[in-house]
């Protein structure tokens, strides 16, 4: 009797920790789908930094330095707004 009684606690403690688990998945993969980056299609991503005359004016992500623009706007990776940069 005290092995069945063992044997379900641990089967509905499993059943908890799966269920918990399930719901911060459908949650996480809800939000992933809904938000999507607003970039305006003329905005050029990975512009060519070396290519810019000194003293020229480009924006990049603080998080991720491989996205580069020519046009102030958002990160398409994280969202963050790009910061305003000046070739030295």
């Amino acid at each position: 009797m005290k092995l069945k009684t063992i044997l379900l606690s641990v089967t509905v403690i499993g059943l908890m920790i799966g269920a918990c688990n399930n719901a911060s998945t459908e949650k996480s993969s809800s939000t992933d789908s809904t938000e999507t980056p607003t970039v305006k299609a003329e905005q050029t991503f990975n512009l060519d930094t070396t290519a810019l005359v000194s003293g020229a004016t480009f924006y990049q992500c603080d998080m991720h330095h491989d996205i580069n623009s020519d046009k102030p706007g958002i990160c398409p990776k994280c969202e963050m707004d790009l910061t305003e940069l000046k070739k030295h």
